[in-house]
């Protein structure tokens, strides 16, 4: 756009400034915007949702500024300082920068958990992620040592509870007369769970008819919601514990 044609659109309201050379719509995303006012770009967390990865919920908007600039804090902002000296040219990260910012700033379970999605999506190769955590911070590394294949966040942080128990998991284990199922704990305990809030009627049936095939197999399952998973979470893993200790996967 002109110049002219700029102000014109300035001068109706369809266009508001928000930082030099920047401009937006009234229906530009207000995280986005907040973070150009403070004159950061959006990454981390908030760019890897941006980009479709399953990302933990975070409910402020994180934005990434080089470290050799300064920052407007603001609220609903969580600011990260980067040690690359340009922004990038768009108004989110890019996308390899947004995982190593979540790797370097956050728990190893966050990360895990957009670094295996990003993989699953395909938006990363798994030896991408590989080379990402190889060049992290010796402990973040350690960390991270449990990367391995998910379709979900809710698998990620599922599997990441036994494994952390030193209980060996398959993930996305292939049983005959059942099908893939998301974990496989020990060598007879299947856990499904649910990667949204909601499932519908027709996923149900499914579901019930895998559960009767792995009874007839002798296998047990456990079939952990979406809220289970994200909402009562400290209540579940006391439940998953409870299992273990009656050595339903052995």
């Amino acid at each position: 756009m002109s110049r002219t044609a700029i102000e014109h659109a300035l001068a109706r309201g369809v266009l508001m400034r928000v930082a030099r050379g920047w401009y937006a719509t009234t229906e530009a995303h207000p995280g986005v915007v907040s973070a150009l006012k403070a004159g950061a770009r959006v990454g981390c967390l908030t760019g890897c949702d941006l980009y479709g990865l399953w990302t933990p919920r975070h409910g402020q908007v994180h934005a990434v500024y080089p470290e050799n600039r300064g920052v407007r804090p603001a609220k609903g902002l969580v600011l990260h300082s980067s040690t690359h000296e340009r922004f990038p040219r768009g108004i989110v990260w890019p996308l390899w920068d947004c995982l190593d910012q979540v790797a370097r700033r956050h728990d190893a379970e966050s990360a895990l958990i957009v670094l295996e999605s990003a993989v699953n999506l395909g938006q990363v190769t798994d030896a991408d992620a590989r080379s990402l955590i190889s060049a992290l911070p010796l402990k973040a590394a350690r960390a991270m040592s449990l990367f391995d294949v998910a379709e979900s966040g809710s698998e990620t942080r599922v599997r990441l509870f036994f494994q952390r128990r030193r209980v060996p998991v398959i993930p996305q284990a292939y049983i005959a007369g059942i099908g893939r199922v998301d974990i496989l704990v020990g060598d007879r305990l299947i856990i499904e769970c649910d990667s949204r809030e909601f499932h519908g009627p027709d996923r149900q049936v499914i579901d019930r008819s895998r559960d009767l095939a792995a009874m007839d197999l002798g296998l047990e399952r456990i079939r952990l919601s979406y809220p289970q998973i994200w909402h009562t979470w400290a209540s579940t893993q006391v439940s998953l514990n409870r299992a273990l200790q009656r050595r339903l996967h052995r």
